[in-house]
């Protein structure tokens, strides 16, 4: 029998279940240095954390008011792939705070479909969540807009006030928040203070929130 307080634990994917914001930024950045712009690694890895691919080509098109080259999305997707598939390691102890977790779990990521599979498949994650995976490409607003927690809120049949959310970035925090659900702030790449100021509830490291949630009975 389910004594938390809550029905359905929705977590973000990249920053939360795994590792692989720094293999993404490395990726864009180094894209973009080969066109003659010298980014700064660890600026734009807190700069875009949490920002879809198309937001970020945007956004750096006009921050240097440069025409990135049509076929950026493949060759970066095309990159991300052979380095997440060497490199990519799990957030230390999601495991742990899954196996404890007696309610419903499930995914939503700004992530294409393909992406959140290859994560949790490299990652052995796949398990605990079936194909409760949700996309943010595949509702009307990715993040942070609510439309991808509020979607699995309704496919599970639970209230977004019974729902909780494990994000890492502030458009995560804000798109939970405007669901109407509680957020749980990573604050492994976003400051404390960011994440308290967009709705959320900062803890530090995953064994901390298991805690967290383990005591709220």
């Amino acid at each position: 029998m389910n004594s938390l307080p809550f029905e359905l634990a929705i977590f973000d994917c990249d920053g939360v279940l795994v590792d692989s914001e720094p293999l993404a930024n490395r990726v864009f950045v180094q894209i973009v240095r080969e066109h003659g712009f010298n980014l700064d690694e660890p600026t734009y890895l807190r700069k875009f954390s949490g920002i879809t691919l198309p937001d970020r080509i945007s956004a750096i098109a006009e921050e240097l008011n440069w025409t990135p080259p049509e076929n950026f999305l493949s060759v970066f997707n095309e990159r991300l792939i052979a380095i997440t598939e060497k490199e990519l390691r799990v957030v230390e102890g999601i495991y742990e705070l899954l196996e404890s977790l007696r309610v419903p779990l499930c995914v939503a990521s700004n992530g294409t479909r393909d992406e959140i599979d290859l994560r949790l498949r490299l990652s052995k994650l796949a398990p605990f969540f079936g194909e409760a995976i949700f996309s943010g490409m595949e509702v009307s607003n990715p993040k942070p807009a609510p439309d991808v927690y509020l979607a699995a809120a309704l496919a599970f049949g639970v209230p977004p006030s019974r729902c909780i959310v494990i994000e890492d970035s502030i458009p995560g925090v804000t798109a939970g928040v405007r669901a109407g659900m509680r957020v749980y702030g990573h604050a492994a790449l976003t400051p404390v203070k960011k994440l308290e100021a967009a709705g959320a509830i900062p803890f530090m490291t995953m064994m901390e929130l298991k805690n967290v949630l383990l005591n709220k009975q």
